[in-house]
């Protein structure tokens, strides 16, 4: 049996797994932890020591451009930049 902790309170939460069931709409197994009304899924103990990385910053400006600021309808805000972007990986 795989063990887990919970990773709010670090109770034993292993007695508690189940398996995904997507004739049901499970699309992923895991563990729950009854005390802090928390699911652990199995993608998310495969990431809990993931290191989080910060955006890109070039002095006090970020580098890049927010998906909010892009569009890929022509006439709207933000396709030019959207444009300029795919170009500059060479799509045409």
């Amino acid at each position: 049996m795989t063990r887990c902790n919970c990773p709010k309170c670090d109770a034993d939460i292993s007695d508690t797994y189940e398996s995904a069931d997507p004739s049901v709409g499970i699309m992923t197994g895991g563990f729950y932890c009854d005390a802090c009304d928390l699911l652990v899924s199995d993608f998310d103990r495969d990431h809990f020591d993931d290191v989080s990385i910060p955006p890109a910053r070039d002095g006090d400006r970020a580098i890049g451009t927010p998906a909010s600021e892009l569009s890929t309808r022509p006439g709207e805000r933000g396709y030019e930049e959207w444009l300029r972007i795919s170009k500059s990986w060479g799509h045409d």
